[in-house]
């Protein structure tokens, strides 16, 4: 019988797992709309405020993603020529993510 994408698989995940790390995902909400609260980004990851507050530091250091404080909020700007850091992406930049998976007719990648 050929396992289908809702049947279990012994000692695996049930189809929990996703294509995209938490990472990415964070970057793609913020190319749809770099004004959003850290609750909102959470919410559509589906993950804590806290795990974003981390992911976006680790954005930030690693220069995927610029922080500009206005007011009491902030405001992100997604970094399109940083590389993707995995070896077998590392001739991909983030705007090619952003390209293939990103904005649904709202923003774009840094605006």
């Amino acid at each position: 019988m050929a396992r289908t994408q809702d049947s279990p698989r012994r000692g695996g995940s049930n189809g929990t797992w996703t294509f995209l790390s938490n990472h990415a995902h964070v970057l793609i909400c913020l190319s749809r709309d770099p004004h959003q609260t850290i609750p909102s980004i959470a919410e559509q990851v589906g993950i804590t405020p806290r795990a974003v507050q981390l992911i976006l530091a680790d954005l930030v250091e690693g220069g995927y993603v610029e922080r500009t404080r206005v007011g009491r909020r902030n405001h992100y700007r997604v970094n399109p020529e940083g590389p993707l850091r995995h070896p077998l992406e590392a001739e991909h930049r983030v705007g090619d993510l952003i390209a293939a998976l990103g904005p649904r007719g709202s923003a774009k990648p840094g605006k």
